[in-house]
């Protein structure tokens, strides 16, 4: 009678195993999934960050300069540059918002000094941005982040509209958008 107790106690141990085992197992499938999709999640919320942070902060910088005359899109060593005017006591200043070595880069200088590529400032990293004047009212930009994310968008300025005679008094940007990805 001995040896048959001894035997269910050498099974009962190899249940228990196999149950740890099992249960082990399932702990690191659990963990590896989670860690997969923590991964996709953060990368999803970097490439959202990186393409609204530059619709808001080239939208932004637009509107700033709403005044007929004081936005304009001009090329510059065959890349666009979104050129905004401003004046300071009866001095013209320039913001340059253009492409260079992977960034969306910025600099403001006297309106007689023109573009300096490598003297702007890094905003955000890209691979490509594109400005496009629609109308006197109307302009396209397409930025293309380091993940290769297109986004696209339209910024309506105020200071043409028939219906507003100072665009001092315009409230609110009109601004459509369009992303997506080229592969896709």
């Amino acid at each position: 009678m001995n040896s048959v107790r001894r035997e269910k106690s050498i099974v009962d141990t190899i249940f228990v195993f196999m149950i740890f085992g099992i249960l082990m197992l399932c702990a690191l499938f659990v963990v590896l999934f989670g860690a997969r999709i923590y991964k996709k999640t953060a990368h999803d919320m970097d490439v959202n960050f990186n393409s609204r942070t530059a619709l808001a902060y080239v939208s932004e910088k637009v509107h700033q300069h709403d005044r007929k005359g004081c936005v304009d899109v001009t090329i510059n060593e065959g890349k666009p540059v979104l050129k905004l005017i401003q004046y300071v006591n009866d001095d013209e200043y320039c913001t340059y918002l253009y492409p260079d070595e992977g960034y969306l880069k910025e600099l403001t200088a006297k309106g007689d000094v023109g573009l300096i590529r490598s003297a702007g400032i890094n905003i955000l990293k890209l691979n490509d941005f594109r400005a496009d004047k629609i109308s006197d009212s109307l302009y396209r930009f397409n930025i293309r982040d380091e993940y290769n994310n297109n986004t696209e968008f339209y910024v309506s300025i105020y200071s043409y509209s028939p219906n507003i005679e100072d665009s001092t008094d315009a409230a609110g940007p009109d601004t459509v958008i369009k992303e997506g990805r080229d592969d896709e």
